[in-house]
């Protein structure tokens, strides 16, 4: 059975004076300026789905937006995309997003809600490299949190992963940062 409301509803679907007033009435709850149905599931692919409503043209949702979507993170201000230095785009006119140009690889991202968010590695890697925000570096938790988000994996397989990225430099402090959070996973089997 097909449902009768998508998963993240905007003004394109109906104008902001119902969604507004469906909200009040509790049938609607705001989550990254769409509206969903107070039955949905607060999960990734509600959360990615809701982002697409201010998500830049052929962007992926990136570094705390990504750690947002996957349920590891508080919901960003400004969300932070990137997009794939070949691919030609516009900074959002919208103020509540980040663009950067970035070189993403093939398995760097995936759809969730029909939004292209990275994968948590990359998510993982990029936070090493850039932290939260130019004046706040993440914080390790996050950063184990991200690299065993798929399962339990082969200790070695992000450093393995990393030793193959053409392009991505990594200061002492960000793959610092990547073994204490490998050290972490280990130590919580």
């Amino acid at each position: 059975m097909t449902p009768l409301l998508p998963a993240a509803l905007t003004t394109a679907d109906l104008p902001l004076a119902e969604l507004n007033c469906a909200r009040l009435d509790g049938e609607l709850f705001p989550l990254a300026g769409a509206w969903c149905p107070v039955d949905a599931h607060d999960g990734p692919e509600t959360r990615g789905e809701a982002l697409t409503s201010v998500a830049p043209s052929r962007a992926a949702a990136e570094r705390m937006s990504a750690a947002w979507i996957y349920g590891l993170a508080a919901e960003p201000d400004p969300h932070q995309f990137c997009i794939d230095m070949t691919a030609r785009a516009r900074k959002p006119v919208e103020t509540r997003t980040q663009l950067r140009e970035v070189r993403l690889g093939r398995d760097d991202t995936r759809v969730l809600g029909r939004q292209l968010v990275t994968t948590p590695l990359r998510t993982a890697i990029d936070l090493a490299r850039w932290g939260r925000s130019p004046e706040c570096r993440a914080d390790t938790a996050l950063l184990a949190a991200l690299l065993a988000y798929d399962g339990p994996v082969d200790p070695h397989a992000d450093e393995q992963a990393l030793a193959g990225r053409r392009g991505v430099s990594f200061s002492r402090r960000a793959a610092a940062q990547l073994r204490e959070a490998r050290r972490l996973n280990l130590s919580r089997r």
